[in-house]
């Protein structure tokens, strides 16, 4: 069983070798690391080319973000499985041992790891809440981290990421749904990768008109899907909810307040009983306080 462990990555020098280097440390050995360099301007290429182990390979195009560089990866890829992983993440060294595991005991098409979430100093800023059923769980907001989720090849090769540059950020959401609307998707809640929440990180810089045009985006066309549309059915109100308070709530906290406020109308339309959640009462918290 080999495993394909595709990168992409812009402008993380500051992070991209640490990343490889908690990779090569696997317990398990058959793998490659194909690191997408998407066109950095900063020191990345350098870092990775003084990395001397045959099983890293490097690769770099220009600029088209993330989804683009995803789908290039995966076609030079040669595992039987394609793991992608963002480049300022760390993984722990049994990452690939357990996706072994996983798929000696179950043969699953697609499947998903846990994973926990510190900050830059290695502190646990949280532990997400254990996944159930990842099908079932989607359509009310992204479970998954990139950094675990495993793809059969010829899966992956047939569903690709969209390379739409203004959904960047959304896009493994929306492939995701997609994914989980054709194929039944295991979960292993074993944590063997760490998101690392730092100032750089895109998701959490807000530009007030990408975002929205990000997300309505996404919700666009998850509902022209066929797919999804065909397995989500009556729960498709749920992704209209998840969008419109996610905007919310990221506005909000980002002093945009009065478009915020538009979105978080928005989405107690949709669904009335939006006011008895924990996202809605964490919004009026950020707006009042």
């Amino acid at each position: 069983m080999k495993f394909s462990i595709v990168i992409p990555t812009y402008n993380r020098a500051d992070f991209i070798g640490k990343t490889i280097e908690s990779l090569l440390k696997q317990s398990y050995s058959n793998f490659e690391i194909i690191v997408v360099d998407d066109g950095s301007t900063d020191a990345t290429q350098s870092i990775v080319e003084k990395i001397t182990d045959e099983r890293v390979f490097y690769f770099k195009k220009a600029n088209a973000e993330r989804g683009a560089a995803r789908n290039f990866g995966a076609n030079k890829s040669n595992g039987d499985y394609i793991n992608f992983f963002d480049s300022d993440d760390l993984a722990y060294e049994h990452h690939l041992q357990t996706a072994y595991e996983t798929i000696t005991h179950y043969q699953p098409p697609i499947f998903h790891l846990g994973f926990d979430i510190k900050s830059p100093e290695g502190k646990i800023v949280r532990t997400p809440t254990p996944i159930n059923n990842i099908n079932k769980q989607l359509i009310h907001g992204n479970v998954m981290s990139c950094n675990g989720v495993f793809i059969k090849k010829d899966i992956a090769l047939k569903n690709a990421f969209s390379e739409i540059r203004e959904l960047s950020a959304s896009e493994d959401y929306l492939l995701w749904l997609q994914l989980a609307a054709q194929h039944p998707i295991l979960n292993n809640n074993t944590i063997t990768s760490t998101i690392i929440e730092h100032d750089q990180r895109s998701v959490l810089s807000i530009n007030k008109e990408a975002l929205i045009k990000r997300k309505e985006l996404m919700l666009k066309l998850a509902l022209e899907d066929s797919h999804i549309k065909n397995f989500y059915k009556e729960q498709l109100t749920q992704l209209k909810l998840n969008t419109y308070s996610y905007i919310a709530l990221h506005l909000i906290m980002a002093k945009e307040k009065k478009t915020g406020v538009n979105f978080l109308k928005r989405a107690v339309r949709t669904d009335f009983n939006f006011i008895f959640s924990k996202r809605f009462l964490a919004t009026i918290k950020h707006l009042l306080f």
